[in-house]
């Protein structure tokens, strides 16, 4: 087997540490209610299976196509990154984020940003403030103008993920299919937007799929910009432009090769007909096997859930879930956690502000402690200086 022995890095000097129980707020916060509104998917880009750190914009995720009769699959085998956008682009894993929303919607309101992260590291937050948290993580904070930047920290980025087993890689790559004008992707990213109890918060999220029935008609399929209003329609190829000017003019060494490479390509799909997947053993069928995936459908507000069950490699069960009236209930049922993950957002939040660097490190050992930390080792900005000052 093929373990990784990358060290880890080491540990800066020690802030403060929370625990669960320091993050139950004042009374009348805990009144509030914690919940997600107004959500919008504003822009996506796909990586593409390319030498150099390459992505598409907006992409497109892979289109569900089904095989007509289920065939025996081979299990999953081969290397897999546990933090895809780090090992694409290791020097600023968030930066092709960052261009997708500057590229696709340029008027976008960056100074009421409060919190820019990933389905990942809010899913670690979220356990710690529901008493779920076993493993640790670490997790780089950064403060850009008002925007909190919090990044995932592996050992290395191109750490692999270890015992890979199951169906989860070779289910999608035989039942879903890049459509042609995204051929060649390796992965489709999505950055979704909304209002926790509050702060204004940016998701980047990986979609595993999306239904060509649930994109309701051509209109969607344009390739305007998706933040443009309708009858505005401005086609991408000249949003790109202004933007690729700015690119160039910010960046002298936008030439070099390890340079992040963008390019207009693929469709904007609405977030509603995009699917988040699972594979399971038929022998798992009578589990509940929805439940647990709900806080992470919740962070990416993905609303169909598809779950494949399968024996000895043999999908015979396939079903479709609408998880909408699920997610409500879930976040309904855990507003004493979700109130937790707003305090602790809000605690992280002011004490990156206070910071003279405004950079820390969120490190959670096996322990029930979260300690906030100055950032250990070496590790570099979010954004190279030329996407800061476009930010």
């Amino acid at each position: 087997t093929n373990i990784n022995t990358t060290p880890a890095p080491p540990l800066g000097t020690l802030i403060s540490s929370l625990r669960t129980i320091d993050l139950d707020g004042t009374s009348d916060e805990l009144s509030k209610d914690a919940k997600i509104t107004g959500t919008r998917d504003i822009a996506s880009f796909n990586w593409m299976n390319e030498d150099d750190a390459s992505i598409i914009v907006p992409g497109k995720p892979p289109l569900w196509t089904p095989l007509r009769w289920s065939r025996k699959l081979m299990q999953d085998s081969g290397n897999y990154f546990r933090d895809l956008n780090a090992a694409r682009y290791p020097k600023h894993p968030m930066e092709p984020a960052v261009e997708a929303i500057l590229i696709s919607e340029p008027k976008f309101p960056i100074a009421s940003v409060d919190v820019f992260a990933c389905g990942s590291t809010l899913g670690n937050l979220l356990r710690f403030a529901s008493g779920t948290s076993e493993k640790s993580f670490r997790i780089l904070v950064e403060a850009v103008g008002n925007t909190v930047f919090f990044i995932r920290r592996e050992n290395s980025p191109k750490e692999l993920i270890q015992g890979v087993v199951g169906f989860g890689h070779s289910f999608p790559e035989a039942y879903t299919t890049w459509d042609p004008d995204v051929k060649g992707s390796d992965s489709h990213q999505r950055i979704v937007q909304y209002d926790f109890s509050g702060l204004s918060c940016i998701v980047r999220l990986e979609g595993d799929g999306y239904y060509k029935d649930m994109v309701s008609d051509a209109k969607n399929l344009s390739t305007s910009a998706p933040g443009s209003s309708p009858g505005t329609d401005v086609p991408l190829e000249d949003l790109f432009q202004s933007s690729l000017n700015t690119r160039t003019e910010n960046s002298a060494s936008s030439s070099q090769s390890n340079a992040l490479q963008v390019r207009a390509g693929g469709h904007q799909i609405p977030h509603s007909a995009v699917f988040d997947l699972k594979t399971r053993s038929i022998r798992r069928a009578n589990d509940d096997n929805i439940s647990p995936e709900l806080p992470r459908l919740w962070i990416r507000q993905i609303q169909n859930f598809l779950l494949a069950y399968h024996a000895h490699g043999v999908f015979n069960d396939i079903q479709k879930i609408d998880v909408r009236d699920k997610i409500e209930q879930w976040e309904e049922d855990n507003q004493i956690h979700l109130r937790r993950l707003k305090e602790l957002l809000k605690k992280i939040i002011a004490a990156v502000r206070e910071r003279k660097d405004g950079k820390l490190e969120i490190v959670k050992g096996e322990g029930g402690l979260l300690e906030l930390r100055e950032q250990g080792g070496t590790s570099n900005d979010v954004l190279s200086p030329s996407v800061r000052a476009r930010w």
